[in-house]
């Protein structure tokens, strides 16, 4: 049973700061923990004994199956974001061909 807070009236606000200057809310504090019935208390032994372990296990499970998909996305990413870049670079230097000759 989690402990349980008694709320005041909040309506009026200065009457109640008034009646209640000094006074905490009263609490109920019969708070019972749970017991596990399979716990022993003693440490856990982890699968995986180092971070390699662990990324080494990641990689030849899960990544091996998205890795195509994630390249693709990527690389159709990078070409989106290139295009822009290059149109602005041949726009910049028709702008300096153009000034450099005044």
């Amino acid at each position: 049973m989690k402990p349980t807070v008694e709320q005041n009236n909040l309506s009026k606000r200065a009457d109640v700061a008034e009646t209640n200057a000094g006074a905490f809310p009263s609490i109920d504090c019969n708070y019972q923990t749970v017991a596990l019935p399979s716990y022993r208390g003693s440490c856990l032994r982890p699968r995986f004994s180092s971070f390699r372990n662990i990324s080494g296990e990641y990689f030849r499970i899960e990544a091996r199956s998205e890795f195509r998909v994630e390249a693709a996305a990527f690389i159709a990413i990078i070409i989106t974001a290139a295009i822009p870049i290059l149109n602005n670079m041949h726009a910049l230097a028709d702008f300096l061909r153009a000034t450099g000759n005044l």
